[in-house]
């Protein structure tokens, strides 16, 4: 089914007519995507990521539905399309999400990830049955999931839509235009930092255009800055040279005349924009967006070096850095600059040091995407047990431990492979705009992944999107040729030919996987409408009832927010009956999706304390073996060593039977623990205790 190059294509099926239609759509739709994303708070919110994930599904199912009529209705045409690059990354990381999520025999879980059984079993044993995820939260894996597609279509659409410079270059032009707007919008709301109307809380001082997280921006700049500077060598590479001449004064006398000068001005001002571009990094404060753009820049250059190309640009390189950086001290950028002086990176250092310490327990399979949340605060340290840490402030130790050595080595495959075939491509281009732009998103692509070491960039799905277009830009730009006529030279898929019966049952697959995924996408958005669980600052939360979790479970009914909300709406009635029994089989069911939350725990506890009186020997010990079971998870909580304690001297004071075996004697340490990391809970303590904890 492949053909070597689509320049053979060019002599049966001419690439030198214009695009047509369907790919011109299917453009415009990745186009619209790029645009939209970011300036939606870059598309971190339900309703933003849900819609484009949606848009994405029914574009690309439109795309393969035309593929497979003509296909089956004209079997005559030789049809021949991109062959995808990276195929295998994307089937595999469907494989390794879908490995994470599926129920598979709790023996199996014990052995290939006996931490996780361990987790699951926890308590009273409410994580457990006779088929477990090897995930500890499989609604949040696959909504991670769900996040990620879209930006692996927008690549396939875009290598299947990009088929001429001007698209290349329309493209480009995109990208920079948003990365303007976002400055533009960004300096016009610098003092109030409002997005949207809504007054961003988490920056001070600190430049954040539409993105809620200055270093999130600091990124989308970094990539759009190098692949501008990209286009500018691309372009000044083609400017015309003038002729060897004897005089100097000849050589001023002909530069003086306007059909030479010009130009060069004309091209030369694509630097002005790009300069606002970086001043505004700047001002992000961002020390990784801006150590990200030194390195592009040093890897620009090295390549340039290398490969003894116009040696002319490492200088204007220079020029350029320093002019934005004397520009944006100009317009008082010390503030920004002087954080390259804060050394306190406790934070992030503890967000490291959890990750490592999660993979070293789930080696294999890791605990599951986006799990960090909930395990670390099993290695949260007193010190910052009010911090809530969502992600690990590193995308590739996240990596590492939420999907193991499978996944993290399945992924740095994936960019060792295509970075080299990059490269490789690249050192190959004699076209100017091509080496220019090649080089320019390389050198994109390079900083958003370094940046990705010391931030968490790829978890915003604006940044996903912007860095799959680059990718479908950069790779067409290494393939392309401008000689006589245009053509890539990738290799290619030829359908039908002999290969009709196979063809059809590719696309089938395809069509299947993205109805499956529109279908996911359309019922959790339903989910989250009725009954909104996700973090959405720029919202107040809506006040909901018993019913519309209900509603929502019947649409998702693996998200353990749902369970949650529900009982809790129950608990605030009455105490006691069907509600609750529901909220109590509600708070059971929501450690079974998220086992390592030790937050529900501790509330399932609670409610089998106030329900004590209806049956105390049912009820307190299960209470004490969720207290147990909480502490473990979050270890470095005084509060929770102090309940535990409290409850057991109680009970071991009016019910002492009723304390179970492995729970006797433990008291006296829980509150040792209580005091050494809340001393402020001493003055609770009765004298008894107060001499026990000494």
């Amino acid at each position: 089914m492949r053909s070597a190059s689509i320049a053979t294509a060019g002599k049966i099926n001419s690439l030198e007519q214009s695009s047509t239609w369907g790919r011109s759509i299917i453009f415009g739709i990745s186009g619209a995507i790029l645009i939209f994303a970011p300036l939606a708070y870059g598309a971190v919110h339900p309703w933003a990521y849900f819609a484009i994930g949606f848009v994405t599904a029914v574009s690309s199912l439109t795309m393969l539905a035309f593929l497979l009529y003509k296909i089956c209705a004209r079997p005559q045409e030789l049809l021949l399309i991109p062959y995808p690059p990276l195929w295998w990354l994307a089937v595999g990381l469907v494989l390794l999400i879908a490995v994470q999520v599926y129920a598979w025999p709790q023996s199996w879980v014990a052995r290939l990830s006996p931490r996780a059984w361990e987790i699951r079993a926890l308590g009273n044993g409410y994580g457990l049955a006779d088929f477990v995820p090897f995930s500890l939260n499989p609604y949040a894996t696959v909504l991670e999931g769900l996040k990620m597609w879209p930006a692996v279509c927008l690549f396939f659409m875009l290598i299947y839509s990009i088929d001429n410079r001007r698209k290349m270059q329309w493209l480009v032009g995109l990208i920079l235009g948003v990365a303007l707007l976002e400055v533009f919008y960004g300096f016009w709301h610098f003092r109030s930092h409002l997005i949207w109307g809504w007054k961003n809380v988490y920056t001070s001082s600190r430049f954040c255009g539409t993105f809620i997280n200055s270093n999130h921006l600091a990124t989308f700049m970094t990539m759009a800055i190098l692949l501008g500077f990209g286009l500018f060598l691309g372009i000044r590479e083609t400017a015309p040279r003038l002729s060897q001449v004897a005089y100097v004064g000849e050589k001023i006398r002909r530069w003086s005349r306007s059909e030479h000068l010009e130009p060069h001005v004309r091209r030369y001002l694509l630097l002005l924009p790009l300069l606002l571009l970086t001043v505004g990094l700047i001002f992000t404060g961002s020390r990784g967006g801006m150590v990200s753009l030194l390195a592009g820049f040093g890897l620009m250059a090295l390549l340039i070096w290398s490969r003894k190309w116009r040696r002319g640009h490492i200088f204007i390189i220079i020029v350029f850095l320093s002019a934005a950086t004397l520009y944006s001290l100009f317009l008082g950028s010390e503030p920004a600059l002087d954080r390259f002086s804060d050394h306190n990176n406790q934070v992030r250092y503890q967000a490291f040091k959890g990750a490592l310490v999660i993979f070293q327990q789930f080696p294999i399979f890791g605990s599951g995407i986006g799990t960090f949340g909930d395990l670390f605060y099993q290695y949260q340290p007193a010190s910052l047990k009010d911090w809530y840490f969502l992600q690990t402030h590193s995308d590739w130790l996240q990596l590492l431990a939420e999907t193991g050595l499978i996944g993290f080595l399945l992924l740095l495959i994936g960019w060792v492979v295509f970075f080299s075939v990059l490269i490789r491509q690249w050192g190959r281009r004699r076209q100017g705009l091509a080496r220019g732009l090649a080089l320019g998103g390389i050198a994109a692509l390079s900083a958003g992944v370094f940046h990705a070491v010391m931030e968490f960039p790829f978890h915003i799905p604006a940044l996903g999107f912007e860095f799959a277009g680059i990718a479908a830009l950069t790779y067409s730009a290494a393939y392309y040729h401008n000689q006589g006529m245009e053509f890539f030279s990738y290799r290619t898929l030829k359908l039908p030919g002999n290969h009709r019966a196979t063809a059809v049952v590719l696309v089938l697959a395809l069509i299947g996987v993205q109805l499956a995924f529109g279908v996911r996408v359309y019922y959790y958005w339903l989910a989250e409408y009725v009954a909104p669980t996700a973090i959405n600052s720029t919202r107040t939360p809506p006040k909901l009832a018993a019913e519309d979790f209900r509603r929502a479970l019947t649409y998702n009914f693996t998200n353990s927010k749902y369970y949650l909300g529900l009982a809790e709406t129950l608990a605030g009635g009455a105490i006691g009956g069907e509600d609750a029994s529901e909220a109590g089989k509600s708070l059971q069911a929501a450690i079974f999706y998220a086992p390592a939350n030790w937050g529900y725990r501790l509330r399932l506890a609670e409610s089998y304390l106030k329900r004590y009186r209806e049956g105390p020997d049912r009820y307190l010990p299960a209470a004490l073996k969720e207290l147990t079971a909480a502490v473990p998870l979050f270890p470095e909580s005084g509060l929770l060593h102090f309940r535990l304690a409290t409850i057991l001297a109680w009970t071991g004071k009016y019910y002492p039977g009723l304390i179970p075996a492995d729970l006797r004697n433990d008291q006296d340490f829980h509150f040792s623990e209580a005091l050494r990391l809340e001393p402020r809970l001493k003055k609770f303590l009765d004298g008894p205790h107060q001499k026990s904890a000494k």
